[in-house]
């Protein structure tokens, strides 16, 4: 065998070892120039879980069940809990993306001051594999309002969230199509309150500057590109 060809043979046999002792390629989240100057920042440095507590403890989150994985937060098993942010929010635009395995959800207006299941207070947009109709599928808006378009989901891969809630009149995007709108406190919003099982919580979506929630449902769910900006409520046509 001449020396070529014996290179060659090498370089082949080799090839495998180094591919699988290349560590994975993360994704951290970035912001650019233009996003930080419009007022985003993130809300998860893909690293740490620094800046979201335990909804049972009401302290910061430890890694357990949820964990950092490549970039994302990831419930890795059931029995986490449900999370939420540190920081509270009034008015805001929230966006970020997720990818399950089952049933979750997002959650805004979160009170940790409140007793019982975080949903006790917050609402919530749905967190679903498939599509399905109604209110409870993906992109619903749980209990009170169905989505509005025609719906596009990715079961296997990313779907992405946007949420802008502005004196109290919110509209929900999922996946660049418009979701619902709605304004806590309308006739409209007061009517299907008094039609779902909210109307038993009299804390439900009371709180006005609340925390950015997520739900363990007993499914895997990850989250990642988690940022948000604070809105001027006196101009909220700013984009």
């Amino acid at each position: 065998m001449n020396r070529t060809i014996s290179l060659l043979v090498a370089a082949i046999l080799i090839a495998p070892i180094c591919a699988q002792e290349r560590p994975a390629e993360i994704s951290t989240p970035t912001l650019t120039e233009e996003e930080k100057a419009n007022g985003w920042k993130l809300l998860f440095d893909g690293r740490t879980l620094e800046g979201w507590n335990s909804w049972r403890t009401k302290k910061a989150l430890k890694a357990d069940k949820w964990v950092v994985n490549e970039g994302t937060i990831e419930l890795s098993k059931k029995g986490g809990g449900d999370i939420y942010t540190a920081e509270a929010f009034e008015h805001f635009e929230l966006s970020l993306e997720w990818k399950t395995t089952g049933n979750s959800g997002l959650f805004i207006r979160v009170d940790p001051s409140q007793k019982g299941a975080i949903y006790f207070a917050a609402p919530e947009m749905q967190i679903e594999r498939n599509a399905g109709k109604g209110s409870t599928a993906a992109g619903g808006f749980y209990g009170l309002y169905a989505f509005e378009g025609k719906k596009v989901i990715h079961p296997d891969g990313w779907n992405h969230v946007k949420i802008r809630l502005v004196n109290n009149h919110g509209v929900h995007w999922f996946n660049g199509i418009k979701a619902c709108e709605y304004t806590i406190g309308s006739d409209d919003w007061k009517a299907r309150i008094a039609k779902s099982k909210f109307k038993k919580w009299p804390a439900f979506a009371k709180l006005a500057k609340g925390h950015i929630g997520f739900q363990d449902h007993g499914h895997k769910v990850s989250f990642r590109n988690i940022r948000i900006r604070v809105i001027d409520p006196e101009n909220v046509e700013a984009k």
